[in-house]
């Protein structure tokens, strides 16, 4: 069968400390000859990731870009996405990609300097 809706893209960040939240774009193109319903769903190991929008209406040769956020855990984590068409009465899965992001080290922020005691002579 087919591929419809094409996963052309994941953009993630290559690492990301724990607990910053972490943005994933999932672009999609519907490479079918007319406008299809196109849906994406996203997961890290077995957690699901939310994204802004449950479906889109796309036009033959559009892309649209799906977004979606989850908090880094404790580890290097797999991000898998996959695209689904409706073909009218079923959600029809199509395509999938993944990307890996590293357990990156938290930066450590720079708070000026203080004076804790100070002597006069």
């Amino acid at each position: 069968m087919p591929v419809v809706a094409d996963i052309v893209k994941i953009d993630a960040p290559a690492s990301a400390p724990e607990g910053e939240q972490v943005i994933v774009d999932v672009s999609v193109k519907n490479i079918s000859g007319a406008d299809k319903y196109i849906a994406v769903t996203g997961r890290y190991d077995s957690t699901g990731i939310p994204f802004q929008f449950d479906y889109l209406l796309v036009s033959p040769g559009q892309t649209v870009v799906f977004r979606g956020n989850f908090t880094m855990p404790s580890k290097k984590v797999r991000v898998t996405a996959e695209g689904y068409y409706w073909d009218g009465s079923n959600w029809v899965f199509d395509d999938t990609a993944y990307v890996d992001i590293a357990l990156g080290a938290v930066a450590p922020t720079f708070r000026g300097f203080g004076i804790s005691q100070y002597n006069k002579r």
